[in-house]
């Protein structure tokens, strides 16, 4: 049994007595944590009018990992049962409230709320429901045909997992599912795996949304990324299921949600993989995702955030490019005051009051240079946006110095290595090979003097060595210098044009 997960759903309708009738349920709050009250609510209603069907009673049982948590009946006058739940630690769970005389269904007096007290919500994740429905309209009206409503509701939990990055330095990650338990969780190669039990199987009209949080503190700069690519199942998902959330100054949010229609389009290939379980793949990408974006807590604007080179370095001009567009307005083009300050260690580094244009196609550009004892992670930060102390905004930079540049081989993306040595062996043109080559130099990842460009070549002859550095480089056998000083000759024989 699989459910729907969520803090909460509403069953399709179906007939009861002539009435198209649906079932509401949920538990709120709808995220497990230290604190031991809830609600249960149930409640019928005609799907028609949305009105209330009255004096309803439920036979309701509830189940963790198969087993049963408890079964009893229940009943309410007005057919909307709240049920106040106190977890404990208790070995058995006991109910408070009056009885119902004809079926005998557990009801509120008429100043007390029902009360269910016991190890109840002992733990997040998937929990499974199965309601009968015994009575509608009337306490003596009995259905005497049998009617069972099933699913299930989560509560989100929190998961810890410490890893070390590259540098071997312990980091804290958090992943807060929103639908089952997470299991199986793992962190390799700048990549995060974890699966989640999940019926590919089940009905997916019942389904709304699976929702997975991944909580990566902002020290933890080479898996902080202005995109992420996220595989289910080993499907890639589009580019609008994964967004970042840097609101937080101390850590990043990347929301991963795949809806019922995606969860429909790639149902079939994913059972190739299991059709048991859902399983998640998170990894900084190899290719850039602008612009970066958030909205205000205020509602007011829409913040708009990009930067060239694409590469943060230090010693060197960073141009920022910020866009601020309202959200409800007329869209008309208007000067307003911000403040601009970047964050490091608790410490400001940069602080500038500015004026800006909103609703205009043309960014407001910043040049920012930043010194070698600047790298690290840093918070972008805008705040007081047209006076309004609300009207604030945080993205989460990560500034690498020369060295860190040159020492990161995995900053290379592995599609230049096979492009060098495709190139080498025929299988793709030169232009195709230089492209690659223009891109690591424009980010700054391969450091080429450009003073020493030299003009056209009257031949584009490139030498055979040349050919055989790429393959070396390719396969790991030279290391990035090397390969670089045959970049240089092409570029200082002027063989190779490189565009600033």
């Amino acid at each position: 049994m699989f459910g729907h997960g969520l803090g909460g759903e509403v069953l399709p309708p179906i007939i009861i007595e002539n009435k198209q009738a649906s079932l509401s349920i949920s538990i709120t709050p709808s995220v497990f944590d230290e604190n031991p009250e809830k609600y249960i609510s149930l409640r019928l209603f005609d799907s028609n009018t949305d009105a209330i069907i009255e004096h309803v009673t439920f036979e309701f049982e509830l189940k963790k990992d198969g087993k049963q948590i408890f079964k009893d009946i229940f009943h309410d006058e007005l057919g909307n049962l709240n049920i106040k739940v106190f977890t404990d630690n208790s070995n058995n769970i006991t109910i408070e409230g009056i009885k119902e005389p004809i079926l005998g269904g557990w009801m509120k007096s008429n100043s007390n709320p029902l009360i269910l007290r016991g190890p109840v919500f002992t733990s997040g994740g998937l929990y499974e429901y199965t309601i009968k429905i015994l009575s509608i309209n009337s306490d003596s009206n009995i259905i005497n045909e049998e009617i069972i409503l099933d699913g299930g509701i989560s509560l989100a939990q929190t998961n810890y997992f410490n890893v070390n990055d590259y540098l071997n330095e312990e980091k804290t990650l958090q992943v807060i599912s929103y639908f089952d338990t997470i299991n199986n969780f793992n962190f390799e190669s700048n990549t995060i795996e974890f699966s989640m039990p999940f019926d590919w199987n089940q009905n997916l009209e019942q389904l709304s949304v699976v929702h997975q949080e991944i909580r990566v503190p902002n020290t933890f700069g080479d898996f902080l990324s202005t995109r992420y690519d996220s595989t289910v199942n080993g499907i890639l998902l589009p580019d609008e299921s994964v967004t970042i959330d840097d609101y937080s100054f101390e850590d990043r949010t990347i929301h991963l949600v795949v809806n019922q229609e995606l969860i429909k389009q790639i149902q079939n290939e994913a059972i190739r993989t299991s059709d048991t379980t859902m399983n998640f793949q998170l990894r900084p990408s190899e290719t850039v995702k602008f612009p970066l974006e958030l909205v205000t807590p205020d509602l007011r604007y829409e913040v708009f955030l990009s930067w060239e080179p694409e590469i943060i370095h230090t010693e060197g001009e960073i141009t920022f490019f910020v866009t601020f567009e309202e959200i409800f307005s007329d869209k008309s083009k208007k000067l307003v005051e911000y403040d601009l300050s970047i964050i490091q260690k608790n410490n400001e580094i940069f602080s500038k009051h500015l004026t800006g244009n909103v609703n205009s196609q043309t960014p407001n550009s910043h040049k920012i240079t930043f010194s070698n004892e600047q790298s690290g992670t840093a918070n972008f930060v805008l705040s007081n946006i047209g006076g309004n102390s609300l009207s604030k905004g945080n993205f989460i930079l990560v500034i690498q110095s020369p060295s860190d540049i040159q020492n990161d081989s995995s900053i290379i993306p592995e599609w230049i290595k096979n492009n060098a040595a495709w190139w080498a062996d025929g299988s793709i043109d030169d232009n195709s090979f230089v492209q690659g080559i223009q891109f690591l130099i424009k980010e700054g990842i391969l450091q080429i003097p450009y003073t020493t460009q030299g003009s056209s070549s009257t031949s584009n002859q490139i030498p055979e060595w040349i050919k055989n550095n790429a393959v070396w480089w390719s396969e790991g056998t030279i290391d990035d210098d090397s390969f670089i000083q045959g970049i240089q000759f092409l570029i200082k024989e002027g063989i190779l044009q490189i565009t600033s």
